[in-house]
């Protein structure tokens, strides 16, 4: 655990010296979330949470749904960089004596802190316009979807060129979270539920307007979360081993 947690603080350095990503950790979540709490026109709006319609003004379902949406978005981006910046590095630890799982989990450490920092500050941004039932329920699926698309970014990290990734990684999250599972569609396909987006966005907005959080929802996005790890971790495994 020395040398994961070596190779953790060494990963953490070199990505404190990657200016793009932190200010996009630093500077998105304000520009995004309050943008769009910016033009959220006045009046109300019926929000679809767990099937059930809430009324709720646009000037805070704007908020709600985009926090989660940044976060993920930003730890996405994150896992995808975190994949190509290290990959010469990792494969010179492996041949310094690292075990290969060594090097996994200190990768993965990062993007648990990556996925922490980008709920932490959108959450606070969010909070100057919105106000959530539960907080801490809300924190819990913002930080389980920032998790899911960063795992999703590792994924992409591995198998796909940068800019390839880059783009599904800024299309696919936005047509999972801000149109399919936008919570003010009335009428969402039934192929949303597959995404990857849609359990963990589902655990925020309940907990946003009622409170209350579905533990199906939770349980569904830990299951989905796990088997992403587990594929990226094997393709990343795989990756190692060929380099």
């Amino acid at each position: 655990m020395t040398r994961v947690g070596t190779a953790l603080w060494s990963g953490a350095t070199e990505l404190r010296r990657t200016p793009v990503l932190i200010a996009l950790l630093v500077f998105a979540p304000a520009y995004v979330i309050y943008f769009f709490t910016l033009v959220a026109p006045e009046g109300t709006a019926i929000v679809h949470v767990g099937g059930e319609p809430l009324q709720a003004p646009l000037g805070e379902a704007f908020p709600a749904f985009t926090t989660p949406m940044t976060a993920a978005l930003l730890s996405g981006i994150t896992g995808l960089f975190l994949m190509h910046s290290s990959a010469v590095a990792d494969s010179r630890l492996v041949v310094a004596g690292y075990r290969a799982h060594e090097v996994i989990l200190a990768r993965l450490g990062l993007l648990l802190g990556v996925a922490a920092v980008a709920t932490a500050v959108s959450v606070s941004v969010m909070l100057a316009a919105f106000d959530p039932e539960h907080v801490g329920s809300f924190v819990l699926g913002t930080g389980l979807t920032a998790l899911i698309y960063g795992m999703v970014g590792v994924l992409a990290g591995v198998v796909l060129a940068r800019i390839t990734g880059v783009y599904l990684i800024l299309f696919g999250s936005m047509i999972d979270l801000f149109i399919f599972q936008n919570p003010l569609a009335t009428d969402p396909p039934d192929t949303a539920q597959f995404f990857p987006g849609h359990y963990p966005l589902r655990v925020a907005m309940e907990a946003g307007f009622t409170g209350s959080v579905d533990l199906t929802a939770i349980g569904w996005t830990v299951l989905y979360l796990g088997i992403l790890t587990a594929v990226a971790t094997g393709a990343f495994y795989r990756e190692m081993r060929v380099t």
